[in-house]
């Protein structure tokens, strides 16, 4: 039974893509580097960065070698700041920013290939999911995932239809990390507009402190455990990054756990 599952988990598998679009893999590098520094970071070890472990490490991690913004080095396969992340952080100029901005959003070889095809006006999510799915190997949910990442990249990359793909293609170093018997990870929103809900979505919780500062939960088909775990863990990410400190119950709660 259990190698028929694993047979069902490969047949399901979408071809690889980043789990989170470049505005969200940009602020993870910045979690890289306060975290590590200028050191080289062991691949087990680099989830300690943001606050995460496990499969949604390595995922985060294969989003980063994807953009380009990471790479791995040496025989032991340790991970840095690629070249192309380092002239990002530090970058003066906003115009050396973008650069690294555009060229950064196109290197994905999912995304590469389809602004090839779609360029600023993609189809209809409907006839963009039946290309990605019946053409070109992706579950549904692989393809409603990829939409999301490839539209956030373009949009905040603010790419136009002269900007061309780079040489440097990235896919197979992390080839075969976002099998999707693994559940992704919330997706963060764009910086700017609305978010776009797609069919089978559904708004589960909003908050709002004023009309530009407020918090909306989408959610696609049934909440489980491992998805309340991923939602626990990014609100414990930016309390710490706020430096807000957690109520004593859940930290001995916490403690009692572990």
């Amino acid at each position: 039974m259990t190698e028929t599952n694993d047979n069902a988990a490969r047949r399901d598998r979408s071809p690889a893509y980043p789990i989170v679009p470049l505005e969200a893999a940009l602020a993870r590098l910045g979690e890289f580097e306060t975290h590590f520094k200028r050191s080289a970071a062991r691949r087990e070890k680099v989830g300690e960065a943001w606050s995460v472990k496990g499969s949604y490490a390595d995922r985060m991690l294969a989003a980063l070698v994807y953009f380009g913004l990471l790479d791995v080095v040496g025989k032991d396969r340790d991970i840095i700041i690629s070249e192309e992340g380092r002239k990002y952080l530090r970058a003066q100029q906003e115009q050396t920013k973008e650069e690294v901005v555009k060229a950064a959003a196109l290197r994905p070889k999912q995304i590469a290939k389809f602004w090839a095809d779609w360029g600023v006006d993609r189809p209809a999510d409907a006839a963009c999911i039946d290309e990605l799915t019946l053409k070109n190997g992706f579950s549904d949910v692989g393809a409603r995932g990829f939409l999301k990442v490839y539209d956030d990249t373009i949009s905040f990359a603010k790419l136009s239809d002269s900007d061309k793909i780079t040489d440097d293609l990235r896919e197979e170093e992390f080839d075969g990390v976002a099998d999707e018997a693994l559940p992704p990870q919330p997706p963060f929103p764009p910086a700017h507009g609305k978010v776009r809900i797609m069919d089978g979505e559904r708004v589960v919780f909003t908050e709002e402190s004023n009309p530009q500062q407020y918090v909306k939960l989408l959610v696609s088909g049934d909440v489980d455990e491992t998805l309340l775990d991923a939602l626990q863990d990014y609100v414990r990410r930016q309390k710490k990054r706020l430096g807000i400190d957690p109520p004593k119950a859940m930290t001995d709660r916490d403690e009692t756990t572990n």
